[in-house]
């Protein structure tokens, strides 16, 4: 039953973010890496799945306790510049 219960959980997660993974996959051949970036705020041109606290301080209902954020962000590879001159 509970691993019935984790498989419906994994299913309703992909559903919900399907855009993001259908990015991802886009992104992913064209050669993009994951790279770790820290605790930095959302990029709003970016597709994410952000993180959040919560806390349930208030009338014992979760209200958020801080603004969502990242640690890995996925980017292209940047350009390695050749050392050799054309003719």
């Amino acid at each position: 039953m509970f691993a019935i219960f984790l498989v419906l959980i994994a299913v309703g997660f992909g559903v919900d973010n399907k855009e993001f993974f259908d990015q991802v996959a886009i992104d992913r051949a064209k050669g993009a890496e994951w790279h770790y970036v820290g605790k930095s705020p959302l990029d709003p041109t970016a597709k994410s799945l952000p993180l959040q606290c919560w806390t349930n301080e208030v009338d014992e209902v979760s209200v958020p306790c801080g603004e969502p954020y990242i640690y890995y962000k996925l980017k292209m590879p940047e350009n390695e510049t050749s050392n050799s001159t054309s003719n």
